[in-house]
């Protein structure tokens, strides 16, 4: 019998925070390689980890295959389409890596760091998910936020905007990056709100899952 593998989330967690610091101040054509290539670890990495025997198991590797191909296509031909469905591909990318993280989790029997970490890391796969949703509305409509570096590549916008989005997640709101435009700003709004959500329920989720394991285990003595 084949055993299926856990998710090591402390692995994911290492780049994924690596990621996020490095990418919102490196959003130059110089050094947009180097993102680019931690980008395919992160992908890499959540698709030996998430990928499961199951139903979703091709769906999320075509899903990372895409996102590589599309990712590294926008940024050898800098073409503005593949730019939007690169940055597409790699939303949809973070939000089926979060459903599968979120499964994960629901199966758990017991809190152990391994748990906590991957509800930290499917929190900053939101902010980054979020950061890419405002790429693609700032592709299609520009100027939807003031504040945006100078030097911020046309091909890079999500990365420039996780920071934003991490603020905006956590309800810090440094005010350097503003949402201005009809359709930025209820979003900014709604992050805001699933971040506080996420925090609140996923905190009683994992209590509920320690006091239930602590009741089988005064019932099996």
């Amino acid at each position: 019998m084949r055993l299926k593998k856990v998710p090591n989330f402390g692995v994911l967690l290492l780049i994924l925070c690596l990621l996020i610091v490095v990418a919102p101040i490196a959003t130059s054509p110089a050094t947009a390689f180097g993102i680019e290539l931690l980008f395919n670890v992160v992908f890499i990495a959540g698709a030996y980890w998430l990928a499961r025997g199951d139903s979703t198991r091709w769906v999320y590797l075509c899903l990372t295959l895409a996102a590589l191909i599309t990712r590294w296509g926008a940024l050898l031909t800098g073409a503005q389409w593949l730019q939007v469905t690169s940055a597409t591909v790699t939303l949809a990318w973070f939000a089926l890596s979060i459903a599968l993280i979120f499964g994960e989790l629901a199966r758990r029997r017991d809190v152990d760091a391994n748990t906590i970490m991957g509800a930290v890391v499917a929190y900053l796969l939101l902010a980054v998910a979020f950061a890419y949703l405002y790429g693609i509305i700032e592709h299609i409509q520009p100027g939807s936020f003031a504040g945006l570096p100078a030097n911020t590549d046309r091909a890079h916008l999500g990365d420039a905007l996780i920071y934003f989005s991490l603020v905006t997640l956590t309800t810090v709101g440094c005010g350097d990056i503003v949402a201005v435009s009809g359709p930025a700003r209820p979003l900014a709004g709604l992050e805001a709100a699933c971040g506080t959500l996420y925090v609140a329920v996923m905190i009683a989720r994992l209590v509920a899952i320690e006091v239930a394991a602590r009741i089988r285990g005064e019932d099996g003595r």
